[in-house]
Parts: C-alpha cells; sequence; structure tokens
C-alpha cells in the first residue's frame, strides 16, 4: 500500500502515520504546512506526484464555536476538501477514508445512532462535517469509507484530557457538564480501526467509530482525575449554566454496529487512559 495521510500532525494523523508505517507500507503524512487541502489544483498535484492506493483525510476545522464566526473556514476544511481529495482519488483509482462527527446528529434520539439514521446537525461544525462526509460518499461510493467519530484524544494533541490536566494545575474546583452524554475514543484505537477495515477490504461505506464506553463530561472528568489520583474537587452541572456559541448534541451516542458485524471493536474511554499516560 502506498497511503497519504492528511491531517498528519493531528491525534488520529500521527497514530495513524506510525501504525502504517509498522505495518511496512509506504507512507507519506502532510499536515497545514505542507499542503492546503481546500485548494483543489494543489491537492492534484499532490496526488498526482505521490500516487497513493490509500488516501486518509484526517484534517479538519474541528474548533466547534469558533466555526459559527467563521463559516466560510469551516466548510473549506470540512465540506469543500474532502470533495477534492475524492475527486483527486477517483481519477487516480485510490481508495479513500474521512473522518466525520457524531455532531451530524441532533442527539433527541433516546437510543444509540446507527449509521442508516437521518442526520440533523445543530451547529455550523456538525452541517460542514456531514456535507463533507456526502460528498466522499457520492463521489466514491465504491471505494470510499466515512468514519463517523466522537470525542477523540490521543497523544501529541489539544484534547479534554489535556486540558483537564492543564485546569487540574490551577484551580482547586472544577465544574463538568453531567447531562449531555459522550464517548471518548483513543485515537490509536480510531487508527487501528482505519487500518483493519482496509486490511479486510470491508463494504464500502459509513462507519460509526466511537468509544464504546458511555459517560458524561463530568463522569470523563472525574475518571481523569482519579486516574492521575488528583485531589481536585469536581462538580456535576447542568448544561444550562454553560453558555456556548454552539448547540451541542445531548445524547449524539454512535452504535459501532457495522463494525462488530465485518468483526473489528473498539474500547472504551476509561480502559485507554493506561496507555494514553504511558
Amino acid at each position: 500500500m502506498k497511503v497519504l495521510i492528511l491531517g498528519s500532525k493531528g491525534q488520529t494523523g500521527l497514530a495513524l502515520e506510525q501504525l502504517s508505517k509498522n505495518d511496512g507500507h509506504v507512507t507519506i503524512g502532510l499536515d497545514i504546512e505542507e499542503i492546503d487541502i481546500s485548494d483543489r489544483n494543489v491537492v492534484n498535484r499532490v496526488v498526482d506526484e505521490f500516487r497513493p492506493t490509500h488516501i486518509i483525510n484526517a484534517a479538519a476545522y474541528n474548533a466547534v464555536d469558533s466555526a459559527e464566526k467563521n463559516v466560510e473556514a469551516a466548510f473549506s476544511v470540512n465540506a469543500l476538501a474532502p470533495a477534492f481529495l475524492a475527486l483527486a482519488a477517483k481519477k487516480t483509482g485510490a481508495i479513500m477514508v474521512h473522518y466525520s462527527t457524531d455532531y451530524i446528529f441532533d442527539g433527541e434520539k433516546d437510543k444509540d445512532y446507527i449509521e442508516e439514521d437521518l442526520p440533523n446537525p445543530l451547529s455550523v461544525y456538525g452541517h460542514s462535517k456531514l456535507l463533507g462526509e456526502q460528498a466522499v460518499r457520492a463521489i466514491l461510493p465504491q471505494k470510499s469509507y466515512v468514519l463517523r467519530t466522537s470525542w477523540v484524544f490521543g497523544p501529541g494533541g489539544n484534547n479534554f484530557v489535556s486540558r483537564i490536566l492543564k485546569l487540574a494545575e490551577t484551580r482547586k474546583e472544577l465544574s463538568f457538564i453531567n447531562n449531555q452524554l459522550c464517548t471518548p475514543t483513543y485515537a490509536p484505537d480510531l487508527a487501528r480501526v482505519t487500518l483493519e477495515l482496509i486490511k479486510l477490504n470491508a463494504p464500502s461505506g459509513v462507519y460509526h467509530a466511537a468509544g464504546s464506553e458511555i459517560l458524561t463530561p463530568y463522569s470523563w472528568a472525574k475518571a481523569i482525575l482519579e486516574y492521575i489520583k488528583c485531589p481536585v474537587v469536581i462538580k456535576p452541572v447542568d448544561a444550562a449554566q454553560f453558555e456556548t456559541a454552539a448547540r451541542r448534541p445531548k445524547r449524539a451516542v454512535l452504535a459501532n454496529r457495522k463494525l462488530e458485524i465485518v468483526g473489528i471493536n473498539m474500547r472504551g474511554g476509561r480502559s485507554t487512559l493506561d496507555k494514553y499516560f504511558s
């Protein structure tokens, strides 16, 4: 395999590049400094030069609240860029993997979301990510994987865990929402699942690939602080006490049903803390 990874300096990109190289694949990782994926000409030139068999897009505009003001930037990276990458992949015959998000759902369903559920994003970020995944599937219906994930954390990036650690350095008390649900996903686990899908030659399509443990931001923060034996007091609060620019889904829990059908399992958030801190 010749693997081209976009967003190679992000949490998932770092894990992907390492695993791909460990598996013996010819791998090139590019980040924002090396490629502007929202420029179609640049994308075409890079893909033509490298001629990858697989293109994995781990790049995204994921500043959820900032996207409400920077609409053009969010849609450029999250919607247009995936379309440009898919068109380049189609031209060269490459298989494409693209990551999407639980934020394409409104969180009003009282059960876990399956891949066939109808999206209804509440934010600019969610809307832009939905358009991106739809573009990839429309352009490459037989040669693409869209992996929807949630609350990704891993080495080398800014994430919920790293923010908790930073806050705990200077505060004696922290408050976190306890009436919204999340499924923290370990980036190296997401990378492993991605490469397993490719190796299995699994059917093309949309897959949910989120951590298997359902938590709230409060219970997730509490687990992190308990793991590092931090004495900071943590209190549960209602989401209504926090005002954010972007609306968040209350219960956007993804069921990894299709992954399980092909024999791939995801681990839960707390069970991956050993790996993260090591």
